[in-house]
């Protein structure tokens, strides 16, 4: 069955009034929420009849009030968001959605945490240079793993939701984060300086018998390149790939403890887990995404645009996603830059081709005219998929 659904940041639902963001949002014709409620920093000109600030800022965080007993065993702690001060509106959401027969989805961030990451910096990946990522969370971290999986059972047990989706899961020293960068180094350059080096992901190369130092070594002198010769690495992690089995072998094992995350965080719930494909992560920074876990309808949430005709599909999804059927996958996309006949045509487009569904973003960021272009998308969808 093509499902559709709305992406909302909590913190919308809250400030449009949740009866009054509900509503609107069923109207629509969304059988389900994708509700956001944690998130890496936000800055957000938000649209619509709104008595709260028009523009939302926060460093992230959590945006409801964690169960502190479900993280014992993990000296990684939920960060709440400034924002939510002592309110926590999930619950009332959650009656909400009961009540109205919505199904909701919860999505929360995996690696990509800032807020968490600058608290606790030994959870927090590092680049080749030894700088402490800001923003990012190490998967081969076992207290950053519990954290996580902590935080998929205090919303599973708390709010029964239809699913939860993992955004974020994808591994980045986030080393070129920065305010000045004045040279371009080319694609290879970029893919490295990506690549994490904290003790963990160390640790869990060794044990697999990969020689970290040697690897490093290459690492430093393939960069040098740029930063003392002024050389150009053009070739991406892909084709660097090809050429030094060294390399290849490190990106396999990060890759592999950020599978590991996933599988023990769809272990620990009852509802089903999806993850969330960022237009960035279809070359070689994300998990290897042929765990059960996943196969199931929207398993997969894809962002970017990719073909789904049956001749080009298996072409075109990530490596190690070869497995995944159509009927896994669910299309996420703004309205922001699409005409109305667009959207209505990609929408039908998808259940034609036989998607799990879509996903329309944001709530509270659309255009108020435009929900009527949404009601009629999703109107045509369902007509379509009978």
């Amino acid at each position: 069955m093509f499902t559709t659904g709305i992406l909302a940041d909590i913190w919308n639902v809250v400030d449009f009034g949740i009866e009054e963001s509900l509503d609107l949002i069923q109207s629509v014709g969304a059988q389900s929420i994708s509700l956001r409620v944690t998130s890496s920093r936000v800055s957000q000109l938000r649209a619509g009849e709104l008595d709260a600030p028009r523009i939302f800022r926060s460093d992230g965080g959590y945006f409801f009030q964690p169960d502190k007993s479900k993280y014992s065993n993990t000296r990684i702690k939920p960060v709440v968001a400034s924002w939510l001060k002592s309110r926590d509106p999930l619950e009332q959401i959650t009656e909400s959605c009961k009540k109205r027969d919505l199904k909701l989805r919860l999505r929360i961030n995996t690696l990509e945490f800032p807020a968490v990451a600058s608290r606790y910096p030994e959870g927090a990946c590092k680049s080749i240079h030894g700088d402490v990522s800001p923003d990012y969370l190490s998967a081969s971290n076992s207290d950053v793993v519990e954290f996580l999986r902590a935080t998929t059972t205090d919303l599973s047990d708390r709010c029964e939701p239809s699913g939860i989706e993992l955004e974020g899961a994808k591994f980045n020293s986030g080393a070129l984060n920065i305010e000045e960068f004045e040279f371009d180094g080319g694609n290879g350059f970029y893919d490295l300086m990506a690549l994490s080096f904290d003790e963990s992901a160390a640790q869990s190369a060794i044990a697999r018998g990969i020689d970290i130092d040697a690897l490093t070594r290459w690492v430093s002198v393939t960069l040098d390149d740029v930063f003392v010769k002024g050389n150009d690495i053009g070739a991406t992690i892909s084709h660097l790939i090809e050429d030094t089995p060294l390399l290849e072998a490190y990106v396999k094992s990060q890759k592999d403890d950020m599978t590991g995350v996933v599988t023990q965080v769809a272990n620990a719930v009852s509802c089903p887990i999806s993850i969330v494909l960022q237009k960035d992560s279809w070359d070689g920074f994300h998990p290897q995404l042929d765990c059960a876990a996943l196969a199931h309808e929207g398993g997969v949430i894809a962002i970017s645009d990719v073909s789904f005709e049956e001749d080009e599909f298996r072409s075109k999804v990530p490596d190690g996603t070869e497995d995944v059927q159509p009927s896994h996958l669910v299309r996420q996309f703004g309205t922001v830059q699409d005409t109305p006949e667009r959207v209505i045509s990609d929408t039908k487009h998808y259940a034609d081709a036989g998607l799990a569904g879509v996903i329309l973003a944001t709530f509270g960021l659309i255009l108020p005219p435009f929900y009527d272009t949404i009601r009629k998308a999703f109107r045509f969808a369902s007509r379509s998929s009978r």
